[in-house]
């Protein structure tokens, strides 16, 4: 897999990673039905509820007397959609994320591939290209590299992966990679 040099935009205006032998892309065509109806299902995601809950989280959030944040449909979703629509959950997951980003401030922000860059190009944490057979985005952490021990900076945030594209739907996996971790802390391998 090669490496990212940065973030292009296609003849749409959509952005991609080149990664040479892929493309990461955003997929703003429509979900498969199959996937519409997990959506359903699962997240509780049709038309009366999500309307409600975009609703209900808006007043939630203005009866907040500290919290002055967008109040527009899609910043609600990105909250309401991990949380299967239930407005006081999102509500409380909103305000655990802005809680985090007061408390770790710097490692917060700016969280972009350039600024990520010594991650990406230390092969520790790699975005694959294809989704499993769930349709899930994949993340590979190489968490028993000694190479984690290079990195500067903490990679801070939360990634808001239920906002991005399909993802929301299908949900993503992270596949940790804990070989060799015991051999390098402790100088021997693992059992």
């Amino acid at each position: 897999m090669g490496k990212a040099e940065c973030i292009s935009y296609d003849e749409h205006k959509l952005p991609y990673i080149d990664l040479g032998s892929a493309q990461i892309r955003m997929e703003k065509e429509p979900a498969p039905e199959w996937a519409l109806k997990k959506a359903q299902d699962e997240l509780r995601e049709v038309s009366g509820v999500k309307e409600q809950a975009i609703k209900d989280l808006r007043e939630l959030i203005q009866n907040e007397k500290y919290l002055n944040l967008p109040l527009d449909d899609e910043y609600m979703m990105m909250f309401l959609r991990p949380t299967h629509y239930y407005p006081e959950s999102a509500l409380k997951r909103l305000k655990n994320f802005y809680h985090m980003k007061l408390k770790y401030g710097v490692a917060c922000e700016n969280i972009i591939p350039s600024k990520l860059r010594n991650v990406f190009e230390a092969n520790i944490l790699n975005l694959l290209p294809q989704r499993d057979q769930h349709g899930r985005r994949l993340l590979v952490l190489e968490a028993g590299s000694k190479k984690m021990e290079a990195i500067a900076s903490p990679l801070g945030g939360s990634i808001p992966w239920h906002s991005i594209d399909r993802t929301g739907f299908y949900g993503g996996a992270l596949l940790t990679n804990l070989r060799r971790s015991c051999h390098h802390r402790y100088g021997r391998a693992a059992t």
